[in-house]
């Protein structure tokens, strides 16, 4: 008869708890791994599309003028965590990212409310070149537009999205147009849309 204080006999109930434990332990890690996963195919598959985009035309006088052209292919792919969107049409002068998108347009008039008064805000990147921009608000976006460039250029985003796509924009607008002033003689200088 064996022993009852042998420390090396295991009681059958004492391999059962183990083997009962191992499989409680291996049944919640497949369960975790299936949520997990089921809930990562829920979000891709409830995740809004970022294929072709139509953009609204607006009066863009100065699209396809040298500094638009010179602008547009040095704008970035990815913009904050948003990729660039092909456009339906291809407008001259128009990128978006994301969904809800971000849209600027290059080449566009002035507007009423950019005068020598208006209050301007300045962005500038990581490296210290910055642009001055003009804060318009519509329902549910905000338009920044750039003045202190040879052409203007409206960066839309929804009230949500903040100021980081228009600081990223800054840089590269900084780095691939001249600066110009604002006004000049009290007067707010023209754009050059050739």
């Amino acid at each position: 008869m064996p022993d009852p204080t042998d420390p090396t006999r295991r009681s059958p109930s004492r391999l059962i708890v183990i083997l009962v434990t191992i499989a409680i332990v291996v049944t919640l890690g497949a369960l975790v791994t299936g949520f997990v996963l089921a809930s990562r195919l829920a979000r891709q598959s409830t995740a809004p599309a970022t294929g072709p985009l139509a953009v609204a035309a607006a009066p863009q006088p100065g699209a396809s003028g040298r500094y638009c052209a010179e602008l547009m292919p040095k704008l970035p792919e990815q913009l904050i965590d948003q990729r660039r969107r092909p456009l339906i049409d291809g407008q001259p002068g128009v990128a978006a990212w994301g969904d809800p998108a971000t849209i600027l347009r290059c080449g566009l008039p002035d507007p009423a409310e950019l005068t020598c008064a208006a209050q301007l805000t300045r962005f500038t990147g990581a490296d210290g070149a910055g642009v001055e921009w003009l804060r318009l608000e519509e329902s549910g976006a905000v338009t920044y537009l750039a003045v202190d460039r040879p052409v203007r250029i409206a960066v839309t985003v929804t009230a949500q999205a903040g100021f980081g796509p228009v600081q990223q924009l800054s840089e590269v607008i900084a780095h691939a147009l001249p600066e110009q002033p604002v006004c000049e003689a009290g007067h707010v200088t023209p754009t050059d849309n050739s």
